[in-house]
């Protein structure tokens, strides 16, 4: 893997904002990789990152990170059933690219 791509991946999600969530295609199109790049980022290098809040486009993650993740969600106030974070908690990519472009630092800009 890229190094650079995954450091950005990384930061990107880091930036998402408390009770919020953002869907691999949407980080995808911010880092300039493909959604199922970030998803193998976040599964072998998102444990130390805000995992819970990045999200299929339906809001879901795999069954076993939901537990966990409720837990998150409920202590941010993230909306979500059961089963899934609600569309109000998602941030589109307008928003994500301008979290990025004012506190975002490009690994690979240096």
């Amino acid at each position: 893997m890229d190094e650079v791509v995954v450091e950005r991946v990384l930061r990107i999600v880091e930036l998402v904002p408390e009770g919020s969530v953002v869907n691999y295609g949407t980080i995808g199109l911010v880092a300039s990789c493909s959604p199922r790049y970030v998803g193998r980022v976040m599964k072998e290098f998102g444990s130390n990152v805000t995992w819970w809040r990045v999200v299929n486009a339906a809001g879901v993650l795999p069954e076993a990170l939901l537990p966990a993740a409720r837990e998150h969600w409920d202590e941010e106030g993230t909306p979500h059933t059961h089963e899934k974070v609600s569309r109000s908690a998602f941030v589109d990519v307008e928003d994500l690219e301008e979290l990025w472009r004012t506190h975002g630092i490009d690994p690979g800009s240096g």
